[in-house]
């Protein structure tokens, strides 16, 4: 449900399925959260593929940022889905989250401007 790799000192999540939901948000978060436990980690969830997110995904990452802060890591998100773009705009998550076009300049935004 979740891949990882590491590109640079960043890593990338990205997701096996179309849904967060209810359903799946339980074996999603754990694999995110290992990533914080190490302080100063810089993560890029990518987002592609992903058409379909209810209020636990939201939730979800919500509790990543709180997680993340708490340990001075960040992370950002990248290639958001037309119908998930509107519901992080609606919600107006697009202004506390980092949300980038594509992987290629969420990852190079690290480098560029450093993870704060």
């Amino acid at each position: 449900m979740v891949q990882s790799e590491r590109l640079d000192g960043v890593d990338i999540i990205s997701f096996t399925t179309d849904r967060i939901n209810a359903l799946n948000v339980d074996s999603i978060r754990p694999a995110i959260i290992r990533l914080f436990e190490t302080p100063y980690s810089k993560v890029v969830i990518d987002m592609d593929g992903v058409n379909y997110l209810d209020s636990t995904a939201f939730a979800m990452f919500l509790h990543l940022l709180r997680v993340a802060r708490s340990n001075y890591c960040t992370f950002r998100l990248c290639s958001l889905t037309p119908p998930a773009g509107e519901l992080f705009e609606l919600l107006q998550l697009h202004k506390s989250l980092d949300i980038y076009p594509d992987r290629e300049s969420c990852t190079e935004s690290f480098h560029r401007v450093g993870p704060y």
